[in-house]
């Protein structure tokens, strides 16, 4: 393809892997097994004797493909950077082996994040839907994790969905992973903007107040404020989504 530039970055350890990272742009469409697939991609591969998940990012919108080259970095590089800020502070995600931007005549074409398979039992979303047993432990567990790993760290990660937190259990305890690190945002987490970080989890009320209630305890505030407040970011992320789908529907 005329113009087409590939720019890549490899973690310290996987230095092995460079020529089949400056080649995944050419075979990420006819190899790999396909895990998910909807706006993004992830597929895994089987190379050098480790399991690697691949995240192919879409294509942009035309100011973002400007964007992401020349002011923000792509959803890629952030992702591969944001990881290296969480494991130092302590918080898991799996591990970054790499990121590939594909671009094309200065604009950003195709970019890809490399990780290492990360294996887990469920998400945060099975538990929220009641498909594990011993919700009100690990939901409890995973608040602890939120606030020491995350918050008293200063990492606010901006899409806090239930699918993105990865759950492991082995001997009787749980263990969390955060993925899709691309929109983060570092900075002090007082009370309310640590409880506001919760707004996108989209479950019922006695869920909300339980995790309120863990989150008041740690921090040493009121529950019943913590609540009031969830309950308040709850509604506004709910009315946001139906605004937007209503959008959706109108320009189809």
């Amino acid at each position: 393809m005329a113009g087409k530039n590939i720019q890549y970055r490899i973690a310290p350890g996987f230095e092995k892997l460079e020529m089949w990272v400056k080649n995944l742009p050419d075979f990420f469409p006819s190899r790999g097994v396909t895990v998910f697939k909807d706006r993004n991609e992830v597929k895994v591969f089987e190379e050098l004797g480790l399991q690697l998940n691949v995240k192919s990012f879409r294509l942009p919108n035309l100011v973002n493909r400007f964007a992401y080259v020349y002011l923000r970095g792509s959803k890629a590089a952030r992702s591969f950077r944001n990881a290296g800020r969480f494991l130092e502070a302590g918080a898991a995600t799996p591990a970054p082996v790499a990121y590939v931007d594909c671009r094309v005549n200065g604009q950003l074409a195709e970019s890809f994040y490399v990780t290492l398979n990360y294996l887990h039992e469920f998400t945060l979303r099975e538990v929220l839907n009641n498909r594990v047993a011993d919700k009100e432990n690990i939901l409890r567990q995973w608040v602890r994790f939120t606030w020491e790993k995350l918050h008293k760290n200063g990492i606010f990660h901006q899409d806090y969905s239930p699918g993105n937190t990865l759950i492991q259990l082995a001997e009787g305890r749980y263990s969390f992973a955060v993925v899709d690190l691309n929109r983060m945002k570092f900075t002090r987490i007082g009370f309310e903007l640590g409880i506001q970080n919760f707004r996108q989890l989209d479950t019922d009320e006695q869920t909300l107040r339980l995790i309120a209630s863990e989150y008041a305890l740690l921090c040493g505030e009121q529950a019943e404020k913590a609540i009031e407040l969830l309950l308040g970011f709850d509604q506004q992320n709910k009315a946001f989504r139906r605004r937007k789908g209503n959008l959706k529907k109108w320009f189809k």
